[in-house]
């Protein structure tokens, strides 16, 4: 299966999810089909950082995207709650903002670990960045939780760290072995920490066969915006089809 193929299924799989979260949240079955879509699309943002031409423009369509769909949610507690206060949800990152964190850290990755493979001198001001990007990373997932936790206030990522750590697991490798294996064990890890509270996050775990699939080919670019504009659309009519039910 290539690239495409794969997303749809991830699509598909997030359709599921956000229709047994907002419409039928008695049938956990829909739950359980949607944990595959946050790896799958996390792997592709892995690819992304590895190997688009444009990087900025790869990182801003999916910052951009992300801030807006965040700005709706503001105004969704506004409108639902007569405003955003510091515990409110809409202070709940979305996955965009979260995988627009990890497009960064995946790209100073990527150059310093092919600097490392053809023993050329690693780019000392590239490395600085990314040990500043990890310990800024690792900050975070430490002190936000915390604060929330404790206060009742904080800003908090969509799935936490883990999805900007499935983002860049494999970008360092070459391989689709050596990506497939650093994936799965971040993946493994996570439902290991996660299932105690979320008992279902197992079933991220079927996402791996499907990746096993994946040829390494992209398929048609026509397609290429269809997957960043499905995200804000398909939640926005889920969330109008609530409204009316």
């Amino acid at each position: 299966m290539n690239r495409n193929h794969l997303k749809l299924i991830a699509c598909a799989a997030m359709l599921l999810d956000h229709m047994g979260l907002l419409l039928f949240p008695g049938v956990i079955a829909l739950r359980m089909i949607g944990r595959i879509a946050m790896p799958l699309f996390a792997f592709f943002i892995g690819e992304g950082c590895r190997y688009t031409k444009n990087r900025k423009k790869y990182f801003l369509s999916v910052f951009l995207l992300g801030v807006g769909c965040q700005l709706i949610y503001i105004v969704d507690a506004l409108i639902e709650t007569g405003g955003a206060s510091i515990t409110s949800d809409a202070w709940y990152l979305n996955i965009l903002l979260c995988f627009s964190v990890a497009i960064p850290g995946g790209y100073l990755l990527r150059d310093v670990s092919a600097a490392d493979r053809k023993n050329a001198p690693v780019p000392v001001g590239k490395f600085v960045c990314l040990l500043l990007w990890a310990a800024a990373l690792t900050a975070g997932g430490v002190l936000l939780p915390l604060a929330r936790e404790r206060f009742g206030w904080g800003l908090e990522f969509d799935y936490g760290v883990w999805a900007i750590l499935l983002c860049v697991a494999g970008v360092p490798f070459e391989t689709k072995e050596m990506k497939l294996l650093a994936f799965s064990a971040v993946l493994l890890l996570y439902c290991a920490v996660s299932y105690r509270a979320y008992p279902i996050v197992w079933c991220a775990l079927l996402s791996l066969p499907l990746l096993f699939l994946y040829n390494g080919k992209s398929g048609s670019k026509r397609f290429k915006y269809a997957f960043y504009i499905f995200y804000p659309a398909h939640l926005g009519i889920l969330y109008l089809v609530s409204l009316l039910f």
